[in-house]
């Protein structure tokens, strides 16, 4: 298949440039900072735009946090990252605009998402790609449970003059608040996430002697691959498979079912999926779900791995069931598809091609950067007539 055009909006090019105050609670080792901003950050560059990122949480602490346990280490590194936060804010208003993240603390309510909105210079883009609207806190940081205050999402809403969502679910409340709302699907960059050499005329067989079934998340999200163990032991009573999984720190154990558990590293997250033949991505069928924007499945498919997915919000967008992937409501839908995948390397190699061909058309890097840029200045242009 020959590659798509690019798709390039000439008339950014020749507009002053402006400046982008660009702040996220996770670092670059979080993927929501990293595939909702910094990874456009040399696209957008390139057309006049330029991106100062600033995270409230560092690599450490990023890692800290998901670990059960250290409650007054976590406490006393976050008092002290929220001071420097705070600090970072002090120039604020020499740029063109802020561009905020799903929030600018995790915990509280939106105080300073509102005094930064008091003077509404520089103006306000709010982005996020997660249900954080409804109550959600992992089992390691549950004595913060209290401190979350997820209605704040509906007053950074209120407060911005332009909302970015990752789906249509959260578009959707997001106009309950504004007028001001734009869908960007969180993509990839499809010249970085590729499959590997001549995956599509021999998928698995120059792998391992039995084919690769992989998961990879964090450990937020494990709990969704532990409720397959029941639909991974049927499946492996007939068909050969080792269960690959990553970004999960303590061990995931399914009884009757080779489990490979390789640490997840950011030089490495490519390569990671590059090594599994087939992709499961569940989900449970819930509000929060929901709100999620099936970007495992994404990845999966950008890199020529065919998904089984569940059926749930986004997933049913992403994925034609039967032609660029498979998607599963039930277990025994999930232990007939996935079976059918593992039994198939034709089916395997003919779901990958066309799911990275629907990756490419609708969810890449190059398809959706030139709208974030446009959003951006055309926010900074009406603030600029509102003088």
């Amino acid at each position: 298949m020959p590659p798509l055009p690019a798709v390039i909006d000439e008339s950014l090019t020749v507009k002053e440039p402006i400046r982008v105050l660009a702040l996220s609670p996770m670092p670059e080792e979080g993927a929501g900072c990293r595939f909702r901003i910094a990874q456009f950050i040399p696209y957008l560059r390139s057309v006049g735009v330029e991106v100062t990122l600033r995270s409230l949480f560092d690599a450490d602490f990023f890692r800290l946090v998901y670990r059960p346990g250290h409650y007054v280490r976590k406490a006393l590194s976050f008092a002290g990252l929220s001071i420097k936060r705070l600090d970072s804010l002090r120039d604020a208003s020499g740029f063109d605009l802020l561009l905020i993240y799903r929030e600018m603390f995790p915990i509280g309510p939106a105080v300073v998402e509102r005094l930064l909105a008091i003077r509404r210079r520089p103006p306000i883009v709010f982005d996020y790609d997660d249900a954080i609207f409804l109550q959600s806190v992992s089992d390691a940081n549950r004595f913060i449970r209290a401190l979350k205050t997820p209605g704040k999402v509906a007053t950074i809403i209120r407060h911005s003059d332009h909302v970015i969502a990752g789906n249509e679910y959260l578009a959707a409340y997001a106009r309950r608040f504004s007028d001001e709302v734009t869908v960007i699907p969180t993509c990839v960059d499809t010249t970085k996430f590729v499959p590997p050499p001549n995956a599509f005329s021999n998928n698995g067989s120059g792998r391992s002697k039995e084919p690769i079934v992989g998961w990879i998340g964090s450990p937020t999200t494990a709990s969704y691959v532990r409720g397959l163990t029941g639909v991974l032991q049927r499946v492996r009573e007939r068909h050969p498979f080792v269960l690959r999984v990553s970004g999960v720190d303590e061990p995931l154990n399914v009884p009757g079912v080779s489990t490979e558990q390789p640490q997840w590293a950011l030089d490495r997250e490519v390569e990671l999926f590059n090594t599994c033949d087939v992709g499961i991505y569940p989900l449970a069928d819930d509000e929060w779900s929901k709100g999620k924007c099936g970007f495992k499945a994404i990845e999966f498919m950008a890199c020529g791995v065919p998904v089984v997915a569940a059926a749930v919000g986004v997933n049913r967008d992403i994925i034609e069931d039967g032609v660029n992937g498979f998607l599963a409501s039930t277990e025994d839908e999930w232990v007939e598809k996935l079976g059918r995948l593992l039994a198939s390397r034709e089916l395997r190699r003919r779901f990958g091609e066309a799911g990275r061909r629907t990756i490419e058309a609708r969810y890449s890097l190059r398809v959706h950067a030139p709208t974030l840029a446009t959003t951006l200045r055309d926010v900074v242009d009406r603030s600029s007539v509102r003088g």
